[in-house]
């Protein structure tokens, strides 16, 4: 009888051993990894369109918080939280640089300012000023004249920060020691909505319906233009015009010089105007809650096209506007011929920036997913 080889049986024994050890392994490591975070808008869809994926990231945001907005000036772009802290982020290279907490969480926040390659917020009566490269805060003033900001209307020019405040006054603050260099108000003592500056004239909006022109260092009026209704909406400007929109439904190209009506009568949208216009190349883009989003010509005030659901434009390419709709969509029209040329699913888009410096498309959803694509 021959002996039992007991070591070669081991050998194969473990070898076994061994190899279930790794295909356990194997399958226990995608349990090991977080949950990959899907796209916020599915990468097929994007090179369906011809579009071009740049990156996605995803904040750090809280479970008891979600983002509020999303600007860009100049390389950053920045998302804001509803407790007021304020991402950072490259925009071309798709990195956060910085999280800052610009106030307590339930102060309300005025649109930012920029000059001069700082980034300024006001809240309440306070101002806070700091370098966008890193976060680092340069100046924190409480600006005891104002009060209360009153529609979180602020501008500013190379002399003087312009604030509107809750007394009806418009404010003209020095940036070097904020002290208060003079005020002015509207002939009708109304409440002043918002205000733009330049080094050559300051305009105005009262809730009345006034939009006014003032002399940038002192509060001498220049000229008036009074609309048919009362101004909600921040008036905005190309530079050479202003655009105003008001209750009355209408939409106002002003000259910014002389108060002048630019178009031979204003643009009628058909339902009264809260919100801003947005400056396009060739269009105005206005929005209502009636007759959605409308394209208008700039040089003679018609419209191009009407997207009944669209509720903003999110960028330009040529003579193409990416039209965010309801209930997520993004409409891509033409702003020569009028058309709509496609369109493309944005179910889980819930916030975005107006870029109207390039093609790019930043998109966001309310739990810190932040996607850039570059449109053709």
């Amino acid at each position: 009888m021959k002996p039992v080889r007991q070591p070669q049986k081991t050998v194969i024994v473990i070898v076994f051993f061994c190899l279930m050890s790794g295909v356990f392994a194997a399958s226990k490591k995608p349990l090991l990894r977080e949950p990959l975070v899907t796209a916020l808008v599915p990468h097929a869809l994007i090179r369906q369109a011809g579009w071009t994926y740049s990156w996605q990231i995803n904040l750090p945001v809280k479970t008891n918080e979600q983002i509020d907005r999303v600007f860009l000036h100049d390389q950053y772009l920045y998302a804001l939280t509803d407790t007021n802290i304020l991402f950072c982020i490259d925009r071309q290279e798709g990195k956060t640089l910085y999280a800052v907490t610009l106030c307590q969480k339930d102060l309300p926040l005025c649109s930012p300012i920029f000059y001069e390659g700082r980034l300024g917020f006001i809240a309440g009566n306070q101002i806070h000023v700091f370098d966008p490269s890193n976060g680092i805060v340069q100046e924190a003033e409480a600006i005891e004249q104002v009060g209360n900001i009153f529609e979180c209307g602020v501008s500013r020019n190379t002399d003087f920060i312009y604030i509107t405040g809750s007394d009806k006054r418009l404010h003209a603050i020095s940036p070097d020691g904020y002290w208060q260099a003079f005020t002015a108000t509207a002939d009708n003592d109304s409440a002043i909505s918002s205000v733009i500056a330049t080094d050559s004239v300051v305009v105005f909006a009262t809730q009345a319906g006034n939009v006014v022109g003032i002399k940038p260092d002192a509060p001498k009026k220049l000229w008036q233009y009074d609309i048919s209704g009362p101004i909600r909406a921040n008036i905005v400007t190309d530079g050479k015009s202003i655009y105003t929109a008001g209750m009355d439904a209408k939409l106002y190209k002003l000259n910014i010089q002389t108060g002048t009506l630019a178009w031979d009568i204003p643009f009628h949208a058909g339902a009264p105007v809260l919100d801003p216009a947005v400056i396009g190349n060739d269009v105005i883009y206005l929005y209502n809650d009636l007759n959605g989003l409308y394209a208008v010509n700039k040089n003679d005030g018609k419209a191009v096209w009407n997207v009944a659901d669209g509720k903003n434009t999110l960028c330009e390419s040529g003579e193409k506007a990416f039209v965010y709709a309801r209930p997520g969509i993004l409409k891509v029209m033409d702003n020569k011929t009028g058309k709509e040329l496609y369109s493309v699913n944005f179910s889980e888009v819930q916030r975005y920036a107006e870029n109207m410096t390039d093609s790019v498309l930043y998109v966001a959803d309310e739990g810190g997913r932040l996607m850039s694509i570059t449109v053709e």
